[in-house]
């Protein structure tokens, strides 16, 4: 339907119909369909006792037409079973214990636990779905036991009772993890004890390493080898600087190891220069300042052990360097090296260390009482299909082979180290050490010894022949307050019994004390 505007100012009517119709709903009519039968009976809900169950039932037409059925689709029953047997309610697990209501002073923690019945008889649960337990026992500590906030070295410390230990992160120039013990004086006042860094290493000494697995990824062995040589002239640089963490220490151990194997591996002959800064960066390390430093450092690893480990491993790698009846001698501040290859056939002479007439040689050295006399006829290999032997000598101690005294640390010692049983070899290489300062940071020997600061070291390899008459010698320094017969361990060499040794007195392999 529409309507027509009238004309104006003469123009026409409109045109057309007003009403236009057309057909619509052309889709069939509904009819009434049919129920066809009910399907069966479905299970019960239940397994015993009261349930339901249902049924249902489909719509049907004849033709295309849709239809629909009036009534219902599903039909609802009760259904019975045997009266269900009487069970009791089970209980579920505990969950996990609250939090104390107190730190100090006894307060109480609560778990709970779930009833879950399994029938419709036998509920609640017997018991109780509760606990309590008391917690945070002991006394809250007065105010003069309590080891107040403090800020030390660019670390804030929270106050903390006596007795605990306050962990932190490391200054900001290191990553790690740094602690501290709050600790109660004689007079019942909490004091803080010194932090600890032995867990902190300075970024520097990080990227250093860093640095030293790049060289390692590097294929061409003399790339590897002159990357070894900048490491190791880097951490000189950064030792000398005397601004360190004693994890800073250990890590430089970790460094030494990896310059040390890594020559071997890619059969680079150190230089001079490598050498000498390899023990001047030993040297500081050992320095006497560092006691404390090391003191902490033996916390996590026995770092000072480690070291000489690696420090007799670089000087094999030197002796193999050299030629026949040549020898090097390095002189640092806290360390003295000398380092020979000798002939198997020829042997050219006993060995005396240190040579205190030495050209250069510091003034400790040249007065030092410490004395090693090795003489020519102990190196001689030992016999095909006889296992390598490992002495000491000049060390207090409990035996691990035949005709030797291990050390313990902190011991003056000599060490005769085995190679490798199986290998042949045509020269010796023998490395000595006297250092100046390593028994001021080894840990500390089982009591009731006591030593001098000084150890002295010999390295042999490959393994000499056992000798049946004690040549080697060793003069010590005045130690004092060596008691009692040493024990022994299953395999160890019979035990012996040590007296004091003073000035003269030499201890020989065997354990015998000469005059």
């Amino acid at each position: 339907m529409r309507t027509c505007v009238p004309p104006q100012h003469g123009g026409k009517a409109c045109e057309g119909p007003e009403l236009q119709t057309k057909l619509c709903s052309m889709a069939a009519c509904p009819v009434e369909g049919q129920w066809l039968e009910w399907g069966p009976w479905g299970p019960c809900s239940m397994s015993c006792a009261n349930g339901t169950q249902q049924r249902s039932r489909k719509c049907s037409v004849a033709g295309p037409a849709w239809a629909t059925c009036t009534g219902a689709l599903t039909d609802t029953r009760e259904c019975g079973n045997l009266e269900c047997p009487a069970t009791d309610g089970k209980w579920g697990p505990w969950n996990a214990w609250s939090l104390c209501s107190k730190t100090c002073d006894t307060g109480w923690q609560r778990r709970f636990r779930m009833c879950q019945a399994t029938g419709t008889q036998g509920y609640p649960c017997e018991g109780t779905g509760e606990e309590v337990k008391p917690c945070s026992e002991k006394r809250c500590p007065a105010f003069h036991e309590m080891c107040r906030d403090e800020y030390v070295m660019l670390v804030m410390w929270k106050k903390a009772a006596a007795g605990e230990i306050i962990y932190n992160k490391c200054p900001p120039n290191a990553s790690g993890s740094a602690s501290r013990r709050c600790l109660l004086s004689a007079q019942g006042v909490a004091y803080w004890g010194l932090p600890s860094f032995a867990r902190c290493i300075s970024h520097e000494y990080r990227y250093l390493y860093l640095s030293l697995r790049e060289h390692l990824a590097k294929g061409q062995r003399m790339l590897a080898g002159e990357g070894m040589s900048q490491v190791v002239r880097s951490l000189q640089e950064l030792l000398a600087r005397r601004t360190y963490y004693s994890g800073d220490l250990l890590f430089s151990v970790d460094i030494l190891r990896n310059v040390t194997d890594t020559f071997k591996r890619a059969t680079y002959v150190p230089s001079a220069d490598d050498v000498q800064r390899f023990f001047q960066v030993v040297s500081f390390m050992v320095d006497a300042e560092n006691k404390d430093k090391w003191d902490d450092a033996q916390q996590v690893s026995p770092g000072s052990v480690h070291l000489l480990r690696v420090v007799e491993d670089f000087i094999h790698l030197v002796g193999d360097a050299l030629k026949a009846f040549q020898s090097s001698l390095i002189v640092t501040d806290n360390l003295v090296i000398s380092i020979q290859r000798e002939p198997v056939s020829a042997v050219s002479s006993d060995i005396t260390f240190p040579m205190r007439g030495r050209r250069g040689m510091k003034d400790w050295v040249r007065y030092s009482e410490d004395r090693l006399f090795l003489p020519k006829e102990v190196l001689s290999l030992s016999s095909p299909g006889k296992p390598a032997a490992s002495g000491t000598a000049g060390s207090l101690g409990r035996g691990r082979g035949p005709g030797t005294v291990p050390p313990g640390p902190g011991h003056s010692h000599q060490r005769l180290l085995p190679a490798d049983p199986e290998e042949s070899s045509s020269y010796f290489v023998i490395g000595a050490v006297l250092y100046r300062t390593l028994g001021l940071i080894l840990p500390p020997p089982r009591p009731p010894l006591a030593v001098t600061s000084r150890v002295m070291t010999v390295t042999v390899r490959p393994p000499t022949q056992p000798l049946a008459e004690p040549l080697i010698t060793v003069e010590l320094s005045y130690i004092i307050n060596v008691s009692g017969a040493l024990g022994r361990d299953p395999g160890d060499a019979p035990a012996r019994a040590v007296k004091g040794l003073s000035d003269g007195e030499v201890l020989c392999p065997d354990g015998r004390l000469n005059r």
